[in-house]
């Protein structure tokens, strides 16, 4: 009986989140999450240092307003998807150490920069406000869960995906406005070269640089 208690109180603390997160699942549990870095269907084709779940974490604040967001979104059909949330120090050290090993331009991530210019470029950056926990990526969902047109995938490094790209086509710009107004109407802020990623501007840890792993939810 004492080795199961401790057993169960090792597990319980190791999900134990820093004061001021919380899982995004324990907010809203409507929000679709596609947690790209918890598992290899990413542009490193592994599992990236830090995520043992596939669990979206963000400050509280942040995911109170990404429920506002679902919230309005939902009455016009539509939902949102998250692919990352807060992201630990060691997954940015991580990316940085991908990069710069170099390789050929990839048709899903990369298909006209070579991997090594991704950082000069401005895709991969060197400090991440992901790691603040302010900071989410999503994408556009239906009701029924598929997504609709962005023109381009996640993490696809590249001028298509840049915000206000005219190179896409007229409905992926709509559903990109329609993000984008839904977001600021709750206080993020979209990075234009990347239609999927927005900070709250409200956040509570902004500039620092957390590194505690992704646990699963354990209650």
């Amino acid at each position: 009986m004492l080795m199961v208690a401790v057993a169960f109180a090792s597990a319980a603390s190791a999900a134990d989140l820093p004061k001021g997160f919380v899982y995004l699942s324990s907010v809203d549990p409507t929000i679709v999450q596609d947690m790209r870095y918890a598992a290899a269907d990413n542009f490193t084709r592994k599992i990236v240092p830090g995520y043992h779940a596939a669990e979206c974490v963000l400050t509280v604040e942040a995911a109170k307003a990404l429920a506002k967001v679902q919230a309005d979104l939902r009455a016009g059909g539509y939902g949102v998807m998250v692919y990352d949330c807060y992201r630990p120090a060691k997954a940015v050290k991580r990316f940085l150490e991908w990069a710069s090993q170099g390789g050929p331009p990839d048709a899903d991530h990369n298909p006209r920069a070579a991997r090594n210019r991704l950082i000069a470029e401005g895709y991969i950056a060197k400090k991440s406000g992901h790691s603040s926990g302010g900071t989410v990526d999503l994408t556009l969902v239906r009701l029924d869960r598929m997504p609709v047109p962005m023109g381009t995938g996640f993490d696809f490094f590249d001028p298509l995906a840049f915000t206000a790209s005219k190179a896409v086509s007229p409905e992926a710009r709509a559903n990109r406005k329609r993000l984008v107004r839904a977001m600021a109407r709750h206080g993020f802020r979209n990075y234009e070269r990347e239609w999927w990623h927005f900070r709250y501007v409200r956040e509570p840890f902004a500039g620092r640089a957390f590194d505690f792993d992704i646990e699963p939810r354990t209650h």
